[in-house]
């Protein structure tokens, strides 16, 4: 489905940003402004640009309330569905992400599937892996048994740090072409995220915590999990 002129002008302007950049405060209120003006013409289309500008502004409440909206208005609406489902995976809610994907009957866009395809290898959701890339499910079940490792205990042990970035509701994800790599005895895993350095630093340092608590140091030896911030251009 196309957007209305209003929407789409606008609709192009917020897709033109990398999905790793954080729109400054000007920039913000700029752009909602513009976005209240696209409601007053097409309300569902307005919503959708609202819910992509909290995106870039790393406010996931707002960002998910703007797209349910937009959602209810016009629930048919493609354009909506992808754009929401694509914020959705940046910030690693796979469960809903999943859910809007099953409820659809066409086929997902090439950048949906894309998206899905990375928030799967995010959550190493092996069984579902199988059938989108089998490949690189190989891949990680081969990296697993090299080291040594139970593939519970490391599952585990992603669930933990993905819950964790899910908690600091930041945007976040796997960088495929380079990780589930063994590289001296270790598995190497690189996430990136859209944050500075210094927020990398803390939510390493809690993390390797937390992995102590929850009985995981004996991954921790053998797992070499990267953070790698965006920054916040």
């Amino acid at each position: 489905m196309k957007a209305q002129p209003l929407a789409e002008k606008l609709l192009d302007e917020l897709t033109g940003f990398s999905q790793s950049s954080t729109l400054s405060e000007f920039n913000r209120h700029r752009y909602l402004r513009e976005c209240d003006k696209a409601i007053q013409v097409e309300a569902a289309e307005g919503y959708m640009c609202k819910g992509i500008v909290y995106s870039l502004s790393n406010n996931f409440e707002k960002m998910k309330e703007s797209f349910q909206i937009a959602r209810q208005l016009d629930p048919s609406d493609s354009l909506i569905r992808d754009n929401f489902s694509i914020s959705l995976a940046n910030y690693g809610r796979f469960e809903d992400l999943k859910e809007i994907l099953e409820s659809q009957l066409e086929a997902p866009s090439d950048p949906v599937c894309e998206a899905f395809g990375r928030t799967v290898i995010s959550i190493v959701d092996l069984e579902l892996l199988q059938h989108l890339n089998e490949n690189y499910a190989n891949q990680i079940e081969q990296a697993i048994d090299e080291v040594g490792l139970d593939k519970s205990d490391v599952v585990d042990y992603i669930k933990l740090f993905n819950d964790l970035m899910k908690q600091k509701k930041v945007r976040f994800g796997v960088v495929p072409s380079i990780s589930w790599l063994v590289v001296d005895g270790d598995i190497v895993v690189y996430y990136d995220f859209v944050g500075s350095a210094v927020e990398t630093v803390s939510i390493m340092d809690e993390f390797n915590k937390l992995a102590v608590s929850k009985g995981l140091r004996n991954v921790a030896k053998k797992f070499s999990l990267v953070l790698l911030p965006l920054g916040n251009s």
